[in-house]
This record gives C-alpha cells, sequence and structure tokens, in this order.
C-alpha cells in the first residue's frame, strides 16, 4: 500500500506527516527524525512486511548505513509508542524479513478543522470463533486472486509481455498459531494452482517454501524468475487482511502493491467473476481451454478446502508424521465433499510418497492408484492427477503403454509442469532411453533451478547413463543448493563407487545415514562399507534393520547382496522386491548397482517379467 495521507491516527496516537510531529492525547511525543520517517513508511504500508533493505532505502537514500541504524530507531520508536518487541502492539518483527505496522489506522488529508474526513480502515476485529475456521481460508484465496487479477487489470498484458515467470513467496501469517499455521503455505499454493493455468512459469510450492524468510528481491534472483510475489495474511473472527506486492526482480522495483480487508463469507460466489476477470485480461496469452480451467472451481465446500491446505500443508513436511497427518486431512476434505477432484490427486500423491517410508508399496500404491484414477474421473484436465497415474503405471504396475500415454496427457494440458517433466524423464530413463530423459529433466530444471528432487534425479540418472564425473559434478551442486536433501548423498555415494573412489563413497552415505535413519539409506551405508572392503560392517549394518517396523526394500539388500559377492542372496531379495513391487525394481534394467549379475540368465528372466 502506498497512501498520500498526511494524517495518521492509531490508539491515542495522531501523526502528522507535514509537520513530522506525534501526539498522544493531544501531548507531543519526543521522536527523533529517522524514528519518524521509519514510523511514517509502515503507516503508509500498514499490514504488510516491510524488509529491511526497503527500509534503509527509503529512510537513507543514497547512504551507506549498517542494519543496526534501524534496531536503533526501531528501538526507540517502539519506546516512544511505549511497547516492548515481546509484546507488540502495533509494530511486530518478521523474523528475518522486517516490520510490520498492524493495528488499526485512520489516514486522511489535513483538513482546516485539522480532522480526518475519511473512514478508517478495517481494524481486525477479536479473535475469531472456531466455528470460522475454514470461512477465512476461502476469504484469503479469494483476496489473493483479487490481488492477481486486479494486478493483470492496473497493468494491461503486464504478464503477457513483459513478465514470462514469476515466484509466489510464502504469505506470512502475522498473527500465527495452532489453528491457522498452514494458511500462508496453504494461500501460496492456492495462487501457484490458478496461475500455474496461464501461460506464465510458475515456480512450485516446494521450491518457493524453502524462501520463505529470505530478501523477495534475491530470492527471485535464486529462484530465476522475471518477477515475485510477497504478501502477509491477518485473521480475526470473520474477516481476514491480505497485503499482496508484485515486485520486478530486475531492478527491485514494486510494480503494484495493495491491501485487502475481506469478509469471508458469500467468497465463493465472487472467485468466480475475479477468475473471468483475470481470464479476460490475460486472453491474448490463454487458450480455450485455460480460459475454462480458470473459471473452475476446485470446490464449494469451504470445510473441504480447508482439510485440503491442510493435508497439503502437512504433506510439504515429508516426515512420517506429517504424511499421517496429511492423509487424515486429505481423506476429510473427500468426506466434505467426495467430488472434489484436487484432494483425490493430493491423496495419490501422499500415499505414493509414504509407500517405502509409512506404508509397504504394496498397500500404498494400490490406493494411491484409485485415487489418481477418481481425480481424473472427476476432472480430466487435472495434470497434477494425469503425472499421478503415470508415476504409478511406470513405478508400480510397470505398464509402459500407459504411463507413456498419461504422461503425455499431462504434458499436453500443462507443458510447464515441472513435474510432469521429471517424472516422464525417469520414465524414459528405466526403459534406457537416455537422451530423452536428461532433455527432460533438464526442462524441468529450467522450468524450477532449485527444486532440490529435480537436481538429484537429474544427477541420478546421469548417473545410471554411466556417466558418472557428470553425475558426480550435478549432485554435489545440487547439495549447494540445498544440503539437507538426503538423496544427494546416497546418489553422489553410488556415484562415486561406481567411479572406485570407495572411500569418498563412504563418507557420502554415513552423511546421508546421520541426516536420516531409515532402511534406504541404512542399506546404502551397507552397501558402500562392503565396496570399500569392510565386510562385518556391512552385515552388521545389516542386521540392524531385523527388528525395523518400517519397510525395508528387498531391492536395497539386493544391491547390497551383490556388493558382498553373495549371488543367490541377492537373487532371493531381488525376487522379494518384485513380489512387494518396490520402487527401485523399476530401474532394473539401467542400474550399475546390478552389473555383476547380467550375465546370470535370472537376471534376464525377471526383466522379461518386468516387461523390459
Amino acid at each position: 500500500m502506498s497512501d498520500t495521507a498526511e494524517i495518521f491516527e492509531f490508539g491515542q496516537f495522531r501523526v502528522d506527516v507535514l509537520r513530522r510531529s506525534v501526539e498522544r492525547e493531544g501531548q507531543p511525543v519526543a521522536l527523533s527524525g529517522k524514528a519518524f520517517e521509519i514510523l511514517v513508511v509502515l503507516l503508509e504500508r500498514r499490514g504488510e512486511v516491510v524488509d529491511k533493505d526497503a527500509l534503509m532505502r527509503q529512510v537513507w537514500p543514497d547512504t551507506a548505513v549498517e542494519e543496526n541504524n534501524i534496531t536503533v530507531a526501531i528501538s526507540a520508536l517502539r519506546k516512544a509508542l511505549g511497547e516492548s518487541p515481546v509484546s507488540p502492539k502495533w509494530i511486530v518483527t518478521i523474523p528475518g524479513r522486517g516490520y510490520s505496522f498492524v493495528g488499526e489506522v485512520r489516514c486522511g488529508p489535513q483538513t482546516a478543522e485539522t480532522g480526518i474526513p475519511i473512514a478508517p480502515t478495517a481494524a481486525p476485529p477479536p479473535p475469531r470463533s472456531p466455528r470460522s475456521a475454514y470461512l477465512f481460508i476461502a476469504g484469503a484465496l479469494l483476496v489473493a486472486f483479487s490481488a492477481y487479477g486486479l494486478i493483470v487489470w492496473l497493468t494491461p498484458n503486464l504478464f503477457a509481455k513483459r513478465l514470462r515467470s514469476v515466484a509466489i513467496l510464502p504469505f506470512y501469517v502475522l498473527n500465527q498459531d495452532s489453528r491457522n499455521d498452514y494458511l500462508g503455505l496453504g494461500l501460496t499454493d492456492a495462487v501457484i494452482t490458478r496461475l500455474g493455468n496461464t501461460q506464465l512459469v510458475v515456480r512450485p510450492l516446494a521450491t518457493v517454501s524453502r524462501f520463505a524468510e529470505r530478501d523477495p528481491i534475491q530470492s527471485g534472483r535464486d529462484l530465476g524468475v522475471d518477477a515475485v510475489v510477497e504478501g502477509s495474511v491477518q485473521t480475526a473472527d470473520n474477516r481476514i487482511r491480505v497485503s499482496v506486492r508484485l515486485l520486478r526482480v530486475r531492478d527491485g522495483k514494486p510494480l503494484w502493491a495493495e491491501t485487502f480487508d475481506v469478509a469471508s463469507d458469500n467468497a465463493f460466489a465472487l472467485e468466480d467473476s475475479i477468475a473471468e476477470r483475470i481470464a479476460s485480461n490475460l486472453s491474448g496469452t490463454l487458450t480455450a481451454q485455460q480460459q475454462s480451467a480458470l473459471n473452475k472451481r476446485p470446490t464449494a465446500n469451504a470445510s473441504a478446502y480447508a482439510n485440503y491446505l491442510r493435508g497439503e500443508y502437512y504433506a510439504n513436511k515429508y516426515t512420517e508424521d506429517g504424511f499421517r497427518k496429511a492423509l487424515d486431512y486429505l481423506q476429510s476434505a473427500i468426506d466434505d465433499d467426495p467430488a472434489y477432484a484436487l484432494a483425490y490427486s493430493g491423496l495419490a500423491d501422499a500415499y505414493y510418497d509414504t509407500s517405502n517410508l509409512v506404508f509397504p508399496p504394496n498397500e500404498a500404491m494400490p490406493r494411491a492408484k484409485a485415487a489418481a484414477q477418481r481425480a481424473v474421473e472427476l476432472d480430466p484436465t487435472l495434470a497434477a492427477a494425469h503425472v499421478s497415474l503415470g508415476v504409478i503405471a511406470s513405478k508400480y504396475d510397470w505398464n509402459w503403454d500407459i504411463a507413456e500415454r498419461e504422461f503425455q496427457l499431462a504434458l499436453a494440458i500443462d507443458p510447464n509442469l515441472a513435474n510432469a517433466h521429471l517424472w516422464f524423464g525417469l520414465y524414459r530413463a528405466q526403459l534406457g532411453d537416455f537422451n530423452r530423459a536428461i532433455s527432460e529433466l533438464r526442462r524441468a530444471q529450467e522450468l524450477d533451478p532449485l527444486s532440490s528432487k529435480i537436481n538429484c534425479y537429474l544427477g541420478m540418472v546421469l548417473y545410471w547413463a554411466r556417466r558418472y564425473d557428470d553425475s558426480i559434478n550435478q549432485l554435489r551442486q545440487a547439495n549447494t543448493f540445498d544440503p539437507a536433501f538426503v538423496p544427494n548423498y546416497v546418489g553422489l555415494c553410488w556415484a562415486l563407487n561406481a567411479k572406485g573412489d570407495t572411500k569418498s563413497a563412504l563418507y557420502a552415505c554415513k552423511q546421508a545415514f546421520e541426516h536420516q535413519v531409515n532402511p534406504w539409506t541404512t542399506l546404502a551405508l551397507a552397501r558402500a562399507q562392503a565396496l570399500a572392503g569392510d565386510h562385518g560392517a556391512a552385515a552388521a549394518t545389516m542386521a540392524s534393520l531385523a527388528q525395523s517396523k518400517q519397510f525395508v526394500s528387498g531391492y536395497d539388500r539386493a544391491a547390497v547382496y551383490v556388493a558382498l559377492g553373495r549371488t543367490d542372496d541377492a537373487f532371493a531379495a531381488l525376487e522379494e522386491a518384485y513380489q512387494s513391487r518396490a520402487e527401485w525394481v523399476a530401474y532394473l534394467k539401467v542400474d550399475p548397482q546390478m552389473d555383476t549379475l547380467r550375465r546370470d540368465p535370472r537376471y534376464t528372466t525377471l526383466l522379461k517379467r518386468l516387461g523390459l
């Protein structure tokens, strides 16, 4: 928001911008010049997160200052307003970002009577009641869509002609608690999903969620986009306040900003008109199919939508507890609205992600398949659901024709869906078509440059293609993007062992094990120990899984047996993996871990049974 008000009033305070004065109940309040200027900036952009760099540019233009200058000025300002950072009434510190003015403000031009002749901005009502827990979520979605509609309305063809890619940074919830902790990411995901129906390249939630508390312009540069959107959310009773800014990454210029106070009721009816406005203003860049998709409501049930957002929030945590909660919430969304295609698609992905971690594949994957099929029945244009069906066909059913068809359908619906290129590329790798596989992974990387999964899998595809040096370089680079992403270390261990560097490989697998202890990292470590010549340690590491309650893949055990030279045990473990349909069996044709078995007739027989 960029008000041109000359007078601001909040609580007992009155700020006169032209006279550079602050009064409390008619009595002057002593305030330094810079603290006053910071106060004015925060008031003009009330409800927004004002980052520290922006404050320095506006309050200290053309002057080199340290961040401590802001800290000192904010401290003086809080003291003058009679508040502390521990229990702020007006100025909230946003960790790692900046500050936000969150109180009720009245503003307007100075009049002859020195009054303020305009209506106050909507004040946050008392804390919301539990019965409105999901109504304000719908309002949040409405406001975000309205923001984007106005972006396009105020700057015709802005996206179509000048901005080709955008990142929606996670919305920050100013008054976050356990009842609305999912709201920021949920709102972000909703906006990403809706804009994904345009020809814009929109970074996925899994990637942008890592940039929640970083400078937006630098985040945009790191994400390789033309523009970024940042926003904050404040909730109370049945109302919600959302502040949104669109920033051009090239020069940091704000292209648009606005703050909205919206009642959460009647949100779904308004959502239709907002979607139509977006479609009409982008008509030069949208196909008829995309316009139709924009105008669709994912659900008309507020409770279902709230549970869907909660499910996606917990699924993105990628923990066993998170997945279990996600499955419960997504199923609740479906119970609330049995025709909710997006919830079925989310449930399919959650079940796939739980296979090999929470449930055995032959328990989780049929559920994933049923959910994805239902999603496509309800909405054949849902690209993500077609991707899920392609993944299930290639990873579990080993039905290569159906996998090809579903991936092609997904890419026809949304050519800019990075996940579709990722999984299609992995499917082509399973078949040994490495040129196409690498091409698809490179395209996925262009669409989502900082995706941990895409960068890691590109390294693994290079490994399966026997391009070991390229694989090692790619996986090391991927590690710089996300040092906590465990598959990077396992893939690096594989590639280093293939090069004969058993010492470095063992170190990489130890790092994976230290980051996350599960059957996959445990068996990867055992294999590295075996290849390093320590067969006793490898056997002991394998034995540690004897009492594991998690699914232990026969394929990963087979890889250890190969390293130990126990061929018969390896084939027995591969048969077990085949029967349980363990995920990595689908890579049997190309996996270097199994190279010493390839001349055995049992290996050829197994490939034929897989249709490879």
